[in-house]
């Protein structure tokens, strides 16, 4: 089936479903009195709506199941399984919304028998009645629209193999509501648990029972929602298939859990030790402690739990590249947030220091800036220093796994983006400083409390300073020793370039890499009597397939590879070779190359080589690197445009606080 006859019938399909199923619920709280009164300006709306409705959608879902079973492909489609989950999301996401209300009123009468009803249509629902008919209609309707689409979905995947983007729709919609689940059972946990913290010392039940209608509405339906499809998920992994050991959307979950539960661990955490500190300095703290506890241990017990997880699938498992990327992104977030509370309770203490100095006095504004800065680092520190070490570790690791660490976009934008911070911290500060000594050159008087505002911004050059040296120590190094390495692979590394032809391909890579790496070992063969007098190549007694075993990587035009008259010998030299190949695309009359763009540019050509030789060095996969469109170069410049606008704001930020 062509796609867009698959997008016409399947986007039909779904707006007559959805149509469909909310008239019927309409139409049967309208009869059953959910509503009050019955009305028939509604129902004659409602009929309407099936009667036009329902044929529609029947014809076009007929026609997708006729289409469907008369061609096995198409029960595989990209499409049709987006259509399935897509719609089983729309129709599980609000089934959900009503059972949640449901609970919420049902609860709400257990602890409240005489109050309203606790649904979320309590300014319609006049009676537990109204509600409970209300969220049942709801409930079987959609629940029987959405078990019908999961049969289809399942028989779908047992007449045909998913792999690939098919099964990714299965994947996304697992663990859409996992973290669902998981997010509104963690956050009945919290509530719960603050709610018993606050009940220390009274008769539990005395005081408070109406603020438990929505926590344990959440823990009725995120638990078995989070546990029904966590467990799915669980199985899909415990397979075996390689599919899902290498599944980028299981590592990016697990990760994201893992980085949200930390923020709000830390958060957490630093609010209790502010609160601790600013108890022990003699201050009436804000807030209460227990606020801060019960989110601090729920996200604890969830970081806990999805490390220990993650940890258990890297024992099972070989971390892909893309599953390391992920891994990446998490730590280096995280590690972020440590060290920028670090940084920020590290500039408080000093901060604190200098005006204790400067005013002889400790006052409660003092002691209070001292607990959160105190709090801030502690909080940060050991979270910066545990992340930091594992990544460091890795980086530091020899091969191709260090290799990935050190060169990985991430890890870059990191160092540098903590050096760009440092640096313009710096400016700022020092900027203050000259600003200052000018100023009283020229005669103006000192402004008050000028040695503490010179005190700020040369103790924020220091630690700025410490940032900037540390982190720019680090790049050097890794630079250094990339390039060490590179040198040594390249001398170690035996390039044969083959010609065809004139002799004029081979002189230009030549010269390319040898100008580019000049360490490369690089021997040009000549395969035609001409390319040999251009080359000046001196032939070798031992023949072609012995130059070519002792090769690390080939260059060739890929007709060398190509068994015909008069090229089969260098044909089976190049398979027999354990070498890397890189073959040339020229384009050739009569042949034509499927998914690839190949049109013969000198220039183009031999940067792409060069880009390709780099690849084989660093032990990266071949990939072609990315054409510049006039769409990049104009979104470059917004952000050029965009970024030097924040930098303006941010330096005059800096200076101003020194004002």
């Amino acid at each position: 089936m062509s796609n867009i006859r698959r997008w016409y019938i399947l986007l039909v399909a779904t707006i007559s479903l959805h149509a469909v199923a909310w008239a019927v619920i309409a139409l049967l709280r309208n009869v059953l009195g959910v509503w009050g009164d019955l009305s028939t300006e509604g129902i004659a709306f409602q009929v309407a709506v099936l009667v036009i409705g329902m044929p529609i959608f029947l014809i076009h879902w007929l026609w997708a199941q006729r289409l469907a079973a008369a061609d096995p492909e198409e029960c595989g489609a990209v499409l049709r399984r987006f259509f399935l989950y897509a719609n089983m999301t729309a129709l599980l996401a609000p089934m959900a919304s009503n059972l949640y209300n449901l609970i919420q009123g049902l609860v709400g009468k257990l602890l409240d028998p005489q109050g309203r009803w606790y649904g979320a249509l309590d300014y319609m629902e006049t009676s537990a009645f109204q509600g409970i008919m209300g969220r049942l209609v709801a409930l079987l309707v959609l629940g029987a629209l959405w078990f019908y689409l999961r049969q289809v979905a399942q028989a779908d995947a047992a007449r045909v193999q998913m792999i690939g983007q098919p099964l990714l729709m299965q994947r996304i919609y697992i663990f859409i509501f996992s973290a669902v689940g998981l997010f509104l059972t963690s956050e009945s946990m919290a509530s719960l648990l603050h709610w018993l913290m606050l009940q220390v010392g009274t008769n539990m039940f005395a005081v408070g029972r109406i603020t438990l209608i929505d926590p344990i509405s959440s823990l009725f339906l995120g638990v078995p929602l989070w546990v029904t499809f966590w467990q799915a998920a669980q199985q899909r992994f415990a397979s075996g298939q390689i599919e899902e050991h290498e599944s980028v959307l299981r590592k990016f979950y697990l990760h994201a859990t893992i980085f949200f539960s930390a923020l709000a661990t830390i958060g957490s955490a630093s609010l209790i030790l502010n609160g601790i500190l600013q108890t022990l300095l003699g201050l009436n703290p804000e807030g209460d402690i227990r606020d801060g506890l019960s989110v601090m241990l729920t996200g604890l017990l969830i970081w806990v739990y999805h490390a220990l997880v993650l940890r258990n699938d890297l024992a099972h498992i070989r971390e892909v590249p893309q599953q390391a990327g992920v891994r990446r992104l998490s730590w280096y977030l995280v590690a972020s947030i440590g060290l920028g509370a670090s940084l920020s309770g590290m500039t408080g203490l000093i901060s604190v220091v200098i005006r204790a100095i400067s005013r002889s006095e400790f006052g409660d504004p003092l002691r209070a800036q001292i607990a959160w800065s105190l709090a801030a680092l502690i909080a940060g520190l050991p979270v910066w220093i545990v992340i930091w070490r594992r990544a460091q570790g890795l980086a530091e690791v020899d091969g191709e796994v260090g290799d990935a660490e050190r060169g990985s976009v991430v890890r870059r934008i990191y160092l540098y983006g903590f050096l760009f911070f440092a640096t313009l911290t710096i400016l700022g500060s020092l900027i203050y400083i000259v600003y200052q000594i000018l100023r009283l050159i020229l005669g103006e008087p000192a402004p008050s409390g000028l040695g503490i505002s010179i005190a700020h911004a040369v103790a924020f050059s220091l630690i700025a300073g410490a940032v900037l040296a540390y982190h720019g120590m680090i790049l050097r190094s890794e630079g250094q020793r990339r390039t060490a390495m590179s040198s040594q692979r390249e001398a170690t590394l035996r390039v044969v370039i083959l010609d065809m032809d004139d002799g004029h391909f081979g002189r230009a890579v030549r010269e390319r890499l040898g100008h580019e790496m000049p360490n490369l070992n690089l021997t040009p063969i000549g395969l035609t009597p001409v390319a040999q007098a251009a080359l000046n190549a001196i032939p070798d007694p031992r023949g072609l397939a012995a130059q070519l075993s002792e090769a690390g990587l080939i260059i060739a035009p890929w007709q060398a590879a190509l068994a015909h008259a008069g090229t089969l010998e260098v044909a089976q030299a190049i398979a027999a070779s354990p070498a890397h190949k890189l073959l040339i695309p020229k384009s050739v009359t009569g042949w034509d190359w499927v998914g690839a763009n190949v049109g013969y540019d000198e220039d183009d050509t031999l940067k792409a080589v060069v880009h390709a030789v780099r690849q084989v060095i660093h032990g990266e996969p071949v990939r072609p690197s990315r054409e510049i469109s006039p769409m990049n170069v104009l979104g470059a410049i917004a952000g050029v445009v965009v970024l030097f606008f924040l930098l303006m704001i941010l330096i005059s930020a800096i200076v101003s606080s020194f004002f």
